[in-house]
């Protein structure tokens, strides 16, 4: 992105899980706990190499048979309530700081439940304006339909807004609605570090890039 589009842009919607909540420990837990009643063992290198935010690819991947795709939600969920991810060191700040120039909200895949528990208990909820989860779309991630109910919400133009997040699916869900991108590391590490289209940065860099003081 260049500092020419910048200057047309007037919103940022975040992806949640690995761009502001480092819950990578907590969703390796829960999906090894989850596997574990199907017979299917965990281990972290298969775990990131087919990582997804559309989690039934993630059941895929491992083999769960379909039939099986709705009591392993069931035990996911369960399991999930009893553990609360961290925000990344300097999410607040970085937040606080781009909501006095920007519109912000958020577009995740994470069911309504769960998103709602984690955005009070890490108390980010107040700061996005739309927020767009698992449970108001029909066509996951990479599918651009939770990004365009974003716009719609918020009566804004693709180049009008930057969608920030930290897989290969945030991606690819961002230009599939034209809307511009900006990658942030995490331990999910899916985006490519060469790729041509983005660049990846931490999160709280996030103000600097976009001329902020």
């Amino acid at each position: 992105m260049t500092n020419e589009n910048l200057q047309y842009i007037n919103t940022l919607l975040f992806d949640l899980d690995g761009t502001l909540l480092d819950s990578f420990p907590v969703h390796f837990e829960v999906f090894k706990t989850t596997f574990s009643h199907f017979g299917i063992q965990l281990t972290t290198a298969k775990f990131l190499s087919s990582y997804s935010p559309n989690w039934y690819k993630t059941y895929e991947a491992f083999g769960l048979k379909k039939e099986d795709w709705k009591s392993a939600d069931t035990i996911w969920l369960k399991e999930v309530e009893e553990k609360t991810a961290q925000l990344f060191p300097g999410v607040q700040e970085t937040l606080l700081k781009l909501s006095e120039h920007y519109t912000l909200g958020l577009v995740t895949s994470g069911s309504k439940i769960r998103v709602d528990r984690d955005l009070k208990a890490t108390a980010i909820n107040h700061f996005f304006k739309t927020i767009i989860t698992g449970d108001d779309i029909k066509k996951p991630k990479p599918a651009p339909e939770g990004l365009e109910i974003a716009l719609r919400n918020l009566d804004k133009q693709p180049d009008e807004v930057i969608y920030i997040g930290d897989s290969s699916a945030d991606y690819e869900m961002a230009k599939a609605a034209s809307v511009n991108f900006m990658g942030v590391s995490s331990e999910f590490r899916s985006l490519s570090p060469n790729h041509p289209d983005y660049n990846i940065h931490s999160i709280t860099d996030l103000p600097g890039l976009m001329g902020l003081k």
